[in-house]
């Protein structure tokens, strides 16, 4: 299990100026889509966990105990039911066609291979279900440049976040079409759909 306790210490901190600035907003958009039975994979200090509203029920997966164990202290102010567990995504055993809603927010930059996570949330998507994701994006030209640059002492701050991947890329090598989609500075939100064609092919 991954444990990084001085990310899970200033990670609120850092987020409230970001909340502040706009991510809140974002946030909450995102997860009002939210519809049936939810997967918030990384579900990092809890902080989606009071916006749902009217789904069924809400499993978070998140492997690192230090960030856990704030997520846990906002389980009880969250309006539907909530089911944490303590593992990585790629380990959750969780069954085929489960879930009609995945949510990830800002998970899909420090996951070891996002390949695997998307094939594995494709995996998990119900026939008609959707991937909600609100995540880093690397941007075209110098402002990308700048992420590559800034991403190997960012992610030994940041417990493993890469500012500068394709991630509407690997969506669609990993079988998922992208059916919204919105750029915020290094940010992208949006949705996406199983596209059922060869994963690997861009839909």
């Amino acid at each position: 299990m991954a444990y990084h306790p001085l990310h899970a210490l200033i990670y609120d901190p850092v987020m409230g100026l970001a909340e502040r600035a706009g991510l809140a907003a974002r946030r909450q958009r995102l997860v009002a889509e939210a519809v049936g039975r939810v997967l918030e994979v990384g579900g990092g200090t809890g902080r989606n966990l009071p916006l749902y509203r009217d789904v069924e029920q809400v499993v978070v997966l998140e492997p690192d105990a230090a960030m856990r164990r704030r997520l846990l202290e906002r389980v009880a102010a969250a309006a539907v039911p909530v089911e944490v567990h303590e593992t990585a995504l790629e380990e959750s055993g969780l069954p085929d066609a489960s879930f009609d809603t995945v949510v990830v927010s800002l998970v899909l930059c420090s996951v070891a291979d996002q390949g695997r996570a998307l094939a594995e949330i494709r995996r998990l998507l119900k026939p008609g279900g959707r991937l909600l994701f609100l995540e880093h994006l690397r941007a075209p030209g110098w402002p990308g440049k700048l992420q590559a640059a800034a991403t190997p002492l960012w992610k030994r701050l940041a417990g493993g976040c890469h500012l500068d991947r394709p991630t509407l890329d690997a969506m669609r090598r990993a079988g998922l079409a992208v059916t919204d989609c919105d750029r915020w500075w290094v940010l992208v939100q949006g949705a996406a759909r199983p596209s059922y064609r060869t994963a690997g092919v861009a839909a």
